[in-house]
């Protein structure tokens, strides 16, 4: 297996996280495991690290009912093609997809012609926040806004105290800024600190407690201000990697580059 798995256990509830390696973008794939099915939150970056995540799971000898997908960044998005389950989004994220995915799948698909498809899948199951039993489980869908990106999925299970936070937190992983979105992303951070979710499962990186608000705070403030020195995306990745030098996911400020510092005249795309 290319990836690694994490276990995280709390009562009797178990979630599997599938983290991908360096060249995956060290994305998480999280593996709600209920009595009688696997739901799945987010797809993967490629097909090849999407079927790890499958193999995996026929481990568990439980189906694979449904699939989430948090938003509709690449990492999160592109495997999908992998998956026979249906794809449940929220409807702003649905919409985001409808509009840009395919663009995003194609300018992927070019860099790595044979791991990712050339369209986006679309998710066909609307996600409204609140609250719901699913096997016996409570899980709570919020809608993020105006963090990693305008809007994403959350996923609570508010009887175990567990948070699955997707891009809303990345830990031991360099960040993704392209949104810039620096002082609403760190508002909401510093809200979610104050609630009683103590076990966090990230979007990039390792499960990890309330610490990774903190550390997450740093990273934006930092990053705010180095983004305002810096003259060009390389500019910006070494003041990262010298202010956080044992981070992972470097492969991100190279992504990020063209949205924060673009070269090019037509400006941001989102």
């Amino acid at each position: 297996m290319l990836g690694t798995i994490t276990l995280t256990r709390r009562n009797e509830v178990s979630i599997h996280t599938y983290t991908s390696p360096e060249a995956g973008w060290l994305v998480n794939t999280h593996i709600i495991e209920l009595p009688t099915q696997l739901l799945v939150v987010d797809a993967q970056y490629t097909i090849t690290f999407a079927r790890e995540v499958i193999r995996y799971a026929e481990t568990l000898e439980k189906p694979i009912t449904r699939v989430y997908i948090s938003h509709y960044h690449p990492d999160h998005l592109l495997g999908a093609a992998a998956f026979s389950a249906p794809l449940y989004a929220l409807a702003e994220v649905i919409a985001k997809i409808d509009a840009v995915g395919d663009r995003v799948a194609s300018e992927e698909h070019e860099k790595h012609p044979d791991a990712i498809p050339a369209h986006a899948e679309k998710p066909s199951q609307t996600v409204n926040p609140g609250l719901v039993t699913i096997d016996g489980l409570r899980l709570e869908f919020l809608r993020l806004q105006l963090a990693e990106t305008e809007n994403a999925l959350m996923i609570a299970l508010p009887d175990h105290g567990i948070l699955i936070a997707q891009d809303f937190l990345y830990h031991g992983v360099h960040v993704f800024l392209g949104e810039r979105a620096f002082d609403t992303w760190i508002h909401m951070l510093q809200e979610f600190k104050m609630l009683p979710y103590d076990l966090l499962l990230a979007g990039h990186g390792a499960p990890g407690g309330p610490e990774i608000y903190d550390e997450m705070i740093q990273y934006l403030s930092f990053a705010k201000e180095a983004l305002a020195k810096s003259s060009s995306g390389e500019d910006l990745k070494e003041r990262l990697i010298a202010g956080f030098p044992n981070l992972g996911g470097r492969v991100l400020l190279d992504h990020q580059q063209r949205y924060l510092l673009p070269t090019h005249t037509g400006g941001i795309q989102s």
